[in-house]
């Protein structure tokens, strides 16, 4: 979505990586305004593959958009030749990943970001600070972003033939 904060912030840090490490690879676009709709995310997908016959890939940051551009895929029978990673829920993805429509993703734990905030509730509740660089159990180091009111973790949780099958059991 283009007014999601993390999405935007997501797409930023893959940009200037894109840019810096792989000055070769040609961006057609780096955001499009699908929110979190997976027929308007499959549209797009199929908009740009019709549009960029040489694509390679769909890098997407919202939880439905890794959904419909890999069904797009599998529609223009492209599983193979344009790759899709993002974030989405592994029992909706179960089955593009499978395929190979999607080749991987990511995810967080609800279940842990749950007890993190909590944590977090009783340490603001009892008048401490919460600081950049300290260690929360469970989340690891923290980073603070305090003007936008958000926490940045490296905690995400990967997606992939050899965990979809088990996340997707556990209900994530």
């Amino acid at each position: 979505s283009l007014t999601v904060p993390l999405h935007n912030a997501w797409a930023d840090a893959a940009i200037e990586y894109i840019k810096k490490n792989h000055p070769e690879m040609i961006l057609v676009g780096d955001r499009y305004g699908v929110a979190e709709d997976v027929d308007k995310s499959r549209s797009t997908a199929l908009d740009l593959i019709s549009a960029h016959p040489d694509l390679k890939g769909f890098l997407a940051f919202g939880s439905q958009g890794p959904i419909g551009a890999g069904r797009a895929i599998e529609e223009r029978r492209k599983v193979g030749e344009i790759f899709v990673l993002g974030p989405f829920s592994p029992g909706q993805g179960q089955k593009l990943i499978k395929s190979d429509a999607i080749s991987g993703g990511f995810m967080w734990n609800p279940k842990q970001a749950g007890e993190v905030f909590v944590t977090l509730a009783a340490k603001l509740m009892k008048g401490e600070e919460i600081k950049d660089g300290e260690e929360i159990e469970g989340l690891g180091v923290i980073h603070p972003d305090f003007e936008n009111r958000n926490i940045i973790v490296d905690q995400l949780v990967p997606i992939n033939k050899e965990t979809v099958a088990d996340l997707a059991a556990m209900g994530l």
